[in-house]
């Protein structure tokens, strides 16, 4: 049987306030690649720490290349806008790769996955950590009960 070839992900943004080292991120990805994913470490590669736009993240997953999947530490690495984690969710199931989180123990491999990687990252959200006094109208749209109201 064949190894499965996995690239490793380093995210220098904070992870509940830790930074951790790309020379740390680089051996945990190997770690896990080899030793729990029983796979083929490829390289493990940086994001520029400044960018909006998850360049290298999206260049492993969407690139035509022999990699199965990406490994990162958490779930809190992926951007922290909804619809730029929407797009990583829609383009790894086209590209039929994998993304695992070391941290969390859970992977996304098919669409229901991503509830999971959601629920676990909603309360990081500015909506629930931060103090406010009304819903903005896409909040509205998803977390509005007619039954409440705001004191």
């Amino acid at each position: 049987m064949k190894n499965k070839v996995y690239a490793g992900y380093i995210n220098l943004r904070p992870i509940n306030g830790v930074i951790f080292p790309s020379y740390s991120q680089n051996q945990i990805n190997k770690n896990f690649i080899e030793q729990n994913l029983k796979g083929k470490f490829f390289l493990s590669t940086n994001e520029n720490m400044y960018s909006e736009n998850d360049i290298v993240l999206n260049s492993l997953i969407k690139e035509k290349n022999n990699l199965n999947g990406v490994v990162m530490l958490s779930a809190f690495s992926l951007p922290q806008k909804f619809s730029r984690r929407k797009e990583i969710f829609k383009n790894l199931l086209k590209n039929k790769k994998n993304l695992h989180f070391v941290f969390e123990e859970f992977k996304f491999k098919e669409k229901k996955d991503m509830n999971q990687i959601e629920e676990y990252l909603m309360f990081t959200e500015n909506l629930f950590t931060k103090k406010k006094s009304s819903i903005a109208k896409q909040e509205n749209k998803f977390f509005s009960d007619k039954n409440w109201m705001f004191v």
